[in-house]
């Protein structure tokens, strides 16, 4: 087994006989939702000039090939395809942008000179083969055909990919944006890179899938916060502001298994202070927590961490309502943003069936909130 650090651009251009998804493979399923995050990953990188880890991918041997002969010597993909063909989706979407735009050819900006778009596709997007160019990744069924259709120019299949259709055109639509920095993405996705694992056998690729997918306990919301928060710092800052502000926050809900109070209050806190914030899995949650920190938010790394504590303080008090509205109890604001609450005013009840009405259902609020 062969464990390599590459960049994606790399990881493309030295698979000479390309790489195949197997037919036991879901098919492709990533949502524009996705998309969003790995295109904001790629401008992130462009514009802070720094390399952006874009995770694990597990390959496993030459494929002995498909019955009918396609897939003869490529390297099948066990762990990464759907990363793999957005990227390749993203690629076709530049090359198209390139070809539309060929004063951005012999651009200097950002990093380095933009690709030609012959040179983009042939070392990216494409290998040699028997009857011409092949797809340099080979998806699964209908997905397939589909990318096979986008690639050469050709109709498309009678029953197409909807998510390759779709995710394409989305990256097509940010690039026709007047505002898109050709130089600065390209930078970006030079900078983009992996762990590859190259298994020796498929027992060996199975062990490793079911290690990196299944075992071990998940991070938790508050896990990955924290964590976010404190890791660019040296040892002795990391322990003054987790001391000071973090293990204030979590001692709040002590105890707290599985940090579940502590993530409802970031949670909440990400409701009211990032209002485009998808509210969901801890997934979502983070990511639109990133996504605010490195994009909107204007303070420092301490800034967020003193106003989530403040926050904590008076989530611990009010979180039993369920109801935004009712966080008025504390000035936990540090940027000087507006929030949701901030022109709340409280009225005083004066129709006695109503109030009594609330009066029981505060009493009757699970105390485990």
């Amino acid at each position: 087994m062969e464990v390599t650090q590459t960049t994606i651009l790399d990881l493309l251009s030295n698979s000479e006989k390309g790489l195949s998804i197997p037919s036991y493979q879901r098919v492709y399923s990533w949502t524009t939702r996705q998309c969003e995050e790995l295109w904001l990953d790629v401008l992130r990188a462009g514009r802070d000039s720094r390399p952006h880890f874009t995770g694990v991918m597990l390959f496993e041997g030459e494929d002995a090939g498909s019955p009918d002969g396609e897939a003869v010597g490529r390297t099948d993909v066990i762990d990464g395809q759907q990363r793999l063909t957005t990227l390749t989706l993203l690629l076709i979407a530049f090359t198209r942008h390139l070809n539309q735009m060929p004063q951005l050819h012999d651009s200097v900006e950002g990093a380095g000179i933009l690709p030609q778009p012959d040179d983009l596709a042939n070392r990216f997007l494409l290998v040699p083969g028997a009857d011409g160019p092949e797809p340099r990744l080979l998806l699964s069924r209908e997905d397939d055909a589909t990318l096979r259709a986008e690639l050469s120019g050709s109709d498309l299949p009678l029953h197409p990919s909807q998510r390759v259709m779709g995710n394409l055109s989305y990256f097509e639509e940010r690039m026709a944006d007047s505002s898109f920095d050709a130089a600065s993405f390209w930078s970006g996705v030079e900078k983009l890179f992996v762990l590859v694992v190259h298994a020796d056998s498929a027992l060996d690729a199975q062990e490793v899938f079911e290690s990196v997918n299944s075992k071990g306990l998940p991070l938790s919301l508050a896990d990955m916060v924290r964590n976010y928060l404190l890791l660019e710092e040296d040892l002795e800052e990391q322990e003054r502001l987790y001391r000071e502000y973090w293990f204030e926050a979590e001692s709040l809900f002590y105890p707290d298994p599985a940090s579940l109070k502590l993530n409802s209050a970031i949670k909440a806190w990400l409701s009211i202070r990032f209002r485009q914030a998808r509210i969901g899995s801890p997934e979502l949650v983070y990511h639109s927590f990133k996504r605010y920190v490195e994009d909107e938010f204007k303070g420092t790394r301490e800034s967020v961490l003193k106003e989530l504590r403040s926050f904590c303080f008076m989530w611990r008090e009010q979180y039993r309502y369920h109801a935004v509205n009712k966080f008025y109890a504390r000035n936990w604001a540090e940027d000087g943003q507006h929030t949701r609450t901030g022109a709340y005013v409280r009225k005083a009840a004066n129709h006695e069936e109503y109030a009594t009405r609330i009066q029981r259902g505060v009493r009757e609020v699970d105390e485990r909130w």
